[in-house]
């Protein structure tokens, strides 16, 4: 009887549709089949335990949903519970932004000084298996459900890396605190801007950054982006609005009518007015895109680094009756020049790859070598990290030009004494990778040695004023800098 009930309730409801479609008579047809499934589910499907209405109404959402695209969900009152969570400066799991990308759970971005970021979890890792289980047809917010859990536990996560063997993480979740972004000087000569997710206030943190940048006459700023996975759209176009002359086109959004554009557009504001580099990597999607296409468009900076990750799609969350939802996607982003953002990425305008560590010395950073070194060459040299800064500022006057000429510099020494250390140690020092990792080895056992100086914020400067990519883009800012004085 209660079986018959609901069936006339869908007939009733397909009868109304009117209100919901155009073409009541298509949806009508169209939804037969499915009214025929359920009737016969119900009765003849061996496990009743499994045939309940709301059971079969859920699945029946759930593959409607997930056929459109990766990030079309259907969410149930748990899933949009945590949902909401989201948008909290502070959860519980492991530090990563995943997707669903060419079928398979995929990290978009692993968040700066995680959990997850510190284990050596990259973007554009694909994640094979959860504790042991297959993510196949996994949606992301059952694996969110899975990574998430009480701080102090243990996840292990399957990873697959390019055409590397699958290696598993064991991974501790903690809270996850998000610093949207943070801001420093470098060399008294480059403003940095770190953002790692436009959320909360990320354009207010920019904003005093300018602001700070001024009153210090920089006029060189580089905005790094790199595994930003994205966040509001609002907080991306006032960012934006901060670098961009009145009246620019920030980003343009279309839904079902590709004809009808929004565009958002810069305000009168005060505007800066100095050289930008934007770095940007595969981690750098969704707002992080919109802000790396609206100011390489617009001709406001330059773009370095890989291509982005092509995440350009507004998903709107529609909440449903019984206090589930569904996050659809309405409407995609263009760029300023039309361009469009999703499946594609933004083309930076100088492509240069982060250097990637070895396995040789990813080994040592897991084995904890690089720690140890640190705290035996800081007993013998105490002077540290400083010994390096008095370096950069030149010189001895009393040292002749041929004596400077041939000296080692405070890199080439801390290299030759870590390969020593590793030999004593009773490592095989593999020379060619040795080598070509000097730079990424020198820059992690100097932002170590750093940490156990100075504390965390001059480990963070020292980190920053060693990283290839930002060295760079300091290259690049003197050149263009350069060239617009001629």
């Amino acid at each position: 009887m209660k079986k018959n009930i609901l069936l006339a309730i869908l007939l009733i409801t397909v009868t109304a549709m009117p209100l919901y479609a155009k073409k009541d008579k298509d949806a009508y047809e169209a939804l037969k089949p499915l009214m025929e499934v359920y009737a016969i589910v119900q009765d003849s499907y061996v496990d009743e335990d499994k045939t309940s209405p709301d059971d079969l109404v859920t699945g029946a959402i759930k593959g409607m949903v997930q056929t459109l695209d990766p990030f079309s969900q259907y969410l149930d009152q748990q899933s949009f519970k945590d949902m909401n969570e989201d948008t909290k400066a502070e959860f519980g799991g492991l530090g990563i932004e995943i997707s669903v990308k060419d079928g398979q759970l995929t990290v978009v971005a692993p968040i700066e000084d995680t959990p997850a970021s510190n284990a050596g979890i990259q973007a554009g890792d694909k994640i094979m298996f959860i504790d042991g289980e297959t993510t196949d047809g996994l949606e992301v917010m059952d694996a969110v459900h899975k990574l998430r859990g009480q701080p102090g536990t243990k996840v292990t996560i399957t990873v697959q890396r390019g055409r590397e063997q699958p290696k598993d993480y064991v991974i501790t979740r903690a809270v996850i605190k998000i610093e949207t972004a943070r801001y420093s000087v470098i060399n008294d000569k480059y403003g940095y801007i770190r953002i790692n997710e436009f959320m909360g206030k990320a354009s207010d943190v920019v904003l005093n950054a300018i602001g700070e940048f001024r009153e210090k006459k920089i006029k060189k700023v580089i905005i790094d982006l790199r595994n930003n996975p994205g966040g509001l759209l609002d907080q991306a176009i006032k960012v934006s609005d901060i670098f961009l002359p009145n009246d620019k086109v920030i980003v343009s959004t279309a839904g079902r009518n590709k004809e009808k554009l929004q565009k958002f557009k810069s305000s009168d504001n005060i505007e800066f007015k100095g050289d930008i580099v934007i770095i940007v990597n595969e981690g750098s999607a969704s707002a992080s895109e919109i802000l790396a296409g609206a100011l390489k468009d617009n001709d406001k900076a330059v773009v370095i680094g890989t291509n982005t990750f092509g995440k350009g799609s507004v998903q709107t969350i529609i909440p449903l009756s019984d206090n589930s939802a569904i996050r659809l996607t309405t409407q995609q982003y263009f760029s300023p020049n039309g361009n469009k953002i999703h499946g594609v990425g933004i083309k930076p305008d100088i492509e240069i790859k982060d250097p990637v560590a070895s396995s040789f010395s990813v080994d040592l950073l897991e084995k904890g070598l690089i720690t140890e070194f640190v705290t035996d060459y800081l007993k013998k040299n105490p002077e540290g990290i400083d010994a390096a800064k008095k370096e950069k500022n030149g010189a001895k006057v009393s040292e002749s030009d041929i004596k400077v000429f041939f000296k080692k510099s405070f890199d080439e020494k801390l290299m030759e004494d870590f390969a020593k250390w590793l030999k004593q140690k009773g490592e095989d020092v593999q020379p060619q990778e040795f080598s070509s990792d000097n730079e990424i080895l020198a820059k992690w056992i100097k932002t170590e040695m750093a940490l156990k100086q100075k504390g965390r914020n001059v480990s963070r400067a020292v980190s920053v004023e060693n990283d290839t990519q930002i060295k760079r883009a300091m290259d690049i800012l003197d050149t263009v800098s350069r060239l617009s004085r001629n």
